[in-house]
Protein backbone atom coordinates (compact mmCIF):
# COMPACT_ATOMS: atom_id res chain seq x y z
CA UNK A 1 0.00 0.00 0.00
CA UNK A 2 1.61 3.28 -1.04
CA UNK A 3 1.98 6.09 1.45
CA UNK A 4 -0.71 8.73 1.29
CA UNK A 5 0.17 12.39 1.56
CA UNK A 6 1.57 12.69 5.08
CA UNK A 7 1.41 15.66 7.41
CA UNK A 8 4.37 17.19 9.25
CA UNK A 9 3.32 15.31 12.40
CA UNK A 10 3.21 12.01 10.48
CA UNK A 11 6.68 12.66 9.03
CA UNK A 12 8.01 13.41 12.54
CA UNK A 13 6.53 10.15 13.84
CA UNK A 14 8.09 8.19 10.96
CA UNK A 15 11.52 9.72 11.62
CA UNK A 16 11.25 8.97 15.35
CA UNK A 17 10.70 5.28 14.56
CA UNK A 18 14.20 5.03 13.08
CA UNK A 19 15.89 7.11 15.79
CA UNK A 20 15.88 10.54 14.15
CA UNK A 21 14.47 12.86 16.77
CA UNK A 22 13.43 16.50 17.01
CA UNK A 23 16.36 18.86 17.60
CA UNK A 24 15.06 22.42 17.17
CA UNK A 25 12.54 24.49 15.28
CA UNK A 26 12.41 27.71 13.40
CA UNK A 27 10.75 28.18 10.04
CA UNK A 28 11.21 24.43 9.59
CA UNK A 29 11.66 21.67 12.15
CA UNK A 30 15.15 20.16 12.34
CA UNK A 31 15.52 16.49 13.23
CA UNK A 32 18.80 14.73 13.95
CA UNK A 33 19.82 11.17 14.64
CA UNK A 34 21.96 8.20 13.69
CA UNK A 35 20.52 5.95 10.96
CA UNK A 36 22.14 3.48 8.54
CA UNK A 37 25.64 4.17 9.83
CA UNK A 38 25.56 7.96 9.53
CA UNK A 39 24.42 10.99 11.49
CA UNK A 40 21.40 12.39 9.66
CA UNK A 41 20.02 15.92 9.72
CA UNK A 42 16.51 16.13 8.29
CA UNK A 43 14.52 19.29 7.62
CA UNK A 44 10.71 19.00 7.76
CA UNK A 45 8.34 21.88 6.94
CA UNK A 46 6.28 23.02 9.93
CA UNK A 47 2.50 22.76 10.28
CA UNK A 48 1.78 21.18 6.91
CA UNK A 49 -1.36 19.08 6.64
CA UNK A 50 -0.10 17.51 3.45
CA UNK A 51 3.57 17.37 2.44
CA UNK A 52 4.01 17.36 -1.38
CA UNK A 53 5.45 14.12 -2.83
CA UNK A 54 8.73 15.75 -3.89
CA UNK A 55 9.29 17.23 -0.45
CA UNK A 56 8.50 13.88 1.16
CA UNK A 57 11.03 12.18 -1.13
CA UNK A 58 13.62 14.74 0.00
CA UNK A 59 12.83 14.00 3.66
CA UNK A 60 13.36 10.27 3.04
CA UNK A 61 16.60 10.92 1.16
CA UNK A 62 17.94 13.11 3.99
CA UNK A 63 17.00 10.39 6.50
CA UNK A 64 18.67 7.65 4.45
CA UNK A 65 15.42 5.72 4.14
CA UNK A 66 13.88 4.05 1.13
CA UNK A 67 10.24 4.54 0.29
CA UNK A 68 9.70 0.81 0.83
CA UNK A 69 11.22 1.01 4.33
CA UNK A 70 8.99 3.99 5.16
CA UNK A 71 5.90 2.13 3.90
CA UNK A 72 6.72 -0.90 6.07
CA UNK A 73 7.12 1.27 9.18
CA UNK A 74 3.92 3.20 8.39
CA UNK A 75 1.82 0.04 7.94
CA UNK A 76 3.00 -1.36 11.33
CA UNK A 77 1.79 1.68 13.29
CA UNK A 78 -1.10 1.36 15.71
Amino acid sequence: MPLRALSSVDAAWLLAQVGIIFKRHGKEDIFEGFHNGRVRVVIVPRNKRSIPPGTFSSILRQAGMTKQEAEEIWTRRK
